[in-house]
């Protein structure tokens, strides 16, 4: 799971309109998925950038289809080896 995240520390998506998300750093404490932090910059508009941080259980299942990245389950309830299947 780690491995897959590690790959997208740095890609961006830029929408139509301009706006866009970029992933710009990946922290981990261990390979528990709650364990591992990703932050992000969302710029919206003119504005300046907002930085966010989830967990890679959030991310996924905000923005993962947008990374092309794997299915995360619906809640940090359900079975974390069930994130690599």
């Amino acid at each position: 799971m780690k491995d897959e995240m590690i790959k997208l520390v740095g890609k961006k998506i830029t929408f139509d309109d301009g706006d866009s998300i970029e992933v710009m750093q990946l922290k981990s404490r261990s390979e528990d998925p709650l364990d591992i932090l990703i932050t992000v910059h969302i710029k919206q508009g003119p504005g300046i950038p907002r930085k966010l941080v989830f967990n890679s259980i959030d991310f996924k299942n905000n923005y993962g289809h947008l990374f092309e990245i794997g299915e995360a389950p619906t809640g940090a309830s359900q079975p974390f080896d069930s994130l690599d299947k």
